[in-house]
């Protein structure tokens, strides 16, 4: 009995151990996982917050040195943001673990690429700072702060100097884009607490990855900017406006023009007109001598004179008949020519209404000639207010009042002082759109400096058909539907399009295509807004493509030869609440070994319109087209 009271109790005071040392490990487990989410999430996580609380502050002083055009405030400023943001960037390390967090993975994934390239362009511009020290009187760091005019004559006057080091940060600058060209900014909300998410976060990203193409793509650009900006001596160049909303080849329906003289990046003169004044002087030179301006087959064809009668003769504002942006330059500039003025520019800047709309949504309202220029959405078209007021003024100089005014250049030249004389935080969001607007053609560029031409062309800036110069043909399959809105009142306003094409590799290596257009126009007959759509369509494939079949087109569609391309050409109507179809069946000279190659080459001044690409029966792309895109498909 003793003995089993003695084991009893040994037992017990056995158990009792054990739970003593149960409970020591079960809080060292806890004191261990205390100090795991110590390490890998509240530690980091402050470091994180302070780093970008600093990066903030210190980021706004670099804006108000710079304001301030103190040069030493400004260094350190960069310098203090530079310290802050790596801070941030280092501690985020640490969260690493959220990236196999389904949903709050990629979120932190942004996070991450944003900080890194924060970082890597903060050292770009901590580089080209120390780089100007030396000049920093010359270009006017003096503490004096500068007005709008004078501030663009420093940032190219900046830029013409940092040329030769242009190397020094060119791997900062790619590191900052390959951190954040992979985010889709689409999965943001648009606005959070009235703030603009989406919208910011699709500028922050353009204007890192546009850095690093100017830096590499577009360092001939770069490099030749300040000459072409009247830096040395002064610069004139033409402004077109072409109107979108009457689509033609080159991006419109060219409606009004304007010259801008350039000084140091500033705008010294400008003059505007409507098209049609231009038009009257031609004419009126051309009845005292032979002027060789007979019309193209598609203009006597399908564009009338307004009483009917078949047109007679080629104006400067029908002349950007082919798609090929240089060689309808090279047309309207052989016209202007027979005014005997000579060429009193330095190139020519085509634009079309989304470029003002853009830009005005910047700027804020503008009034001209007692008009309101606005990107407010005008009921009267279901549009923004600056669109209708273009359309407005667009029908007006088409009537020929004699009391028109001469609106474009007034315009343009408000808008570029507001773009100028702008807060410093708005200059990314100016640079950003500017750069958008051309790579998707909405601004193109045609300079007689031929140096500044090739450079713009290798942007893809120039509006060029591929394969129109033997330089830049293309070897794989090809696409590029240009639509012309002959007599179509401003219906290109309403109308859409949906782009289909079915491919097929056939065993003995032809290639077969079906391409389908669908129009649509779902708005009610709009007066001189929304009327029939008369549209002369012509589809640009590959050189010694043959047709098959055809459907939809109202007049029979012809097989020619254009700008080292095959070409079918055909005509249909649109009518308002309405939709047609046209459809090509093709073979195409192209044996793809491997993969499939295909470029679709976007038509200037369009809509982004849908386009889907099926390959042997299996769709393999849907998206917008919303600048040239090349395409490699598996075979």
């Amino acid at each position: 009995m003793a003995i089993f009271n003695l084991t009893r109790k040994i037992n017990s005071l056995s158990m009792k151990h054990q739970r003593k040392r149960g409970n020591s490990a079960f809080l060292r487990r806890i004191l261990i996982s205390i100090v795991v989410i110590l390490l890998f999430s509240i530690i980091p996580s402050f470091f994180v917050y302070t780093g970008f609380r600093d990066t903030i502050t210190h980021g706004k002083a670099v804006v108000a040195s710079y304001s301030a055009q103190n040069y030493d405030s400004l260094k350190s400023e960069v310098s203090a943001t530079k310290v802050g943001l790596q801070r941030a960037n280092f501690a985020l390390n640490f969260l690493f673990w959220l990236k196999i967090i389904p949903f709050l993975g990629g979120y932190y994934s942004d996070i991450k690429g944003f900080s890194s390239a924060g970082v890597e362009e903060l050292k770009a511009l901590e580089k080209i700072i120390k780089i100007f020290e030396p000049e920093k009187i010359d270009l006017g760091f003096n503490g004096q702060p500068k007005g709008g005019p004078e501030r663009m004559t420093q940032i190219i006057k900046i830029l013409d100097r940092v040329q030769p080091y242009y190397g020094d940060i060119q791997k900062n600058l790619e590191m900052a884009a390959a951190s954040v060209k992979n985010i889709n900014t689409d999965k943001y909300p648009l606005k959070l607490k009235g703030k603009e998410i989406r919208k910011n976060l699709l500028l922050a990203k353009n204007f890192i990855v546009g850095a690093e193409i100017g830096i590499t793509k577009g360092k001939d650009a770069v490099i030749l900017a300040p000459n072409a900006l009247g830096l040395q001596s002064p610069k004139t160049y033409l402004l077109l406006f072409q109107n979108d909303k009457e689509i033609r080849p080159t991006g419109g329906f060219i409606t009004a023009y304007a010259t801008l003289t350039l000084t140091n990046g500033q705008v010294s003169s400008s003059t505007s007109d409507d098209i049609y004044r231009l038009d009257e002087k031609l004419l009126a030179t051309c009845l005292s001598k032979i002027c060789p301006l007979t019309p193209p087959a598609p203009i006597t064809k399908y564009l009338p004179e307004v009483t009917g009668k078949t047109r007679s003769a080629w104006s400067m504002r029908d002349s950007n008949i082919s798609p090929d942006l240089p060689t309808s330059a090279k047309e309207f500039e052989r016209m202007y020519e027979l005014l005997g003025q000579g060429l009193p520019f330095d190139g020519i800047i085509y634009i079309d209404s989304q470029v003002v709309e853009e830009l005005i949504e910047i700027t804020g309202p503008i009034d001209v000639y007692d008009t309101k220029y606005s990107a407010e959405e005008d009921k009267r078209c279901s549009c923004p207010n600056v669109i209708y007021e273009l359309e407005s003024y667009a029908e007006i100089a088409a009537k020929g009042e004699q009391d028109r005014k001469a609106i474009l250049g007034v315009l343009m030249q408000q808008i570029l002082a507001r773009t100028t004389g702008a807060d410093i935080e708005k200059i990314p969001q100016f640079v950003e759109t500017i750069v958008r607007l051309a790579n998707h053609k909405h601004i193109m560029f045609f300079a007689h400096d031929q140096k500044l031409q090739q450079a713009l062309s290798n942007l893809n800036w120039t509006g060029e058909i591929r394969g129109a110069s033997v330089t830049k043909n293309y070897d794989g399959d090809y696409l590029h539907i240009n639509d012309s809105n002959f007599a179509g009142g401003k219906s290109n306003l309403y109308v859409e399009q949906t782009v289909t094409q079915e491919i097929m590799t056939q065993k003995d290596g032809i290639v077969k295509k079906k391409i389908t257009v669908e129009y649509k126009n779902p708005q009610p007959f709009g007066v001189w807004l929304n009327g029939i759509n008369r549209d002369y369509v012509r589809f640009y494939v590959p050189l010694g493509s043959k047709l098959i079949s055809s459907k939809g087109s109202e007049d029979e569609v012809v097989s020619s030869e254009d700008l080292g391309k095959t070409v079918f050409e055909a005509f249909i109507q649109v009518r308002p609440q309405n939709s047609r179809k046209l459809e090509m069946e093709y073979t195409v000279p192209y044996q793809p070994k491997g993969e499939y190659k295909l470029l679709i080459q976007k038509q200037p001044g369009a809509k982004d319109f849908e386009y889907k690409i099926k390959l042997n029966g299996r769709q393999v792309e849907d998206f917008k087209l919303d600048m040239d895109k090349e395409f490699k498909f598996p075979l």
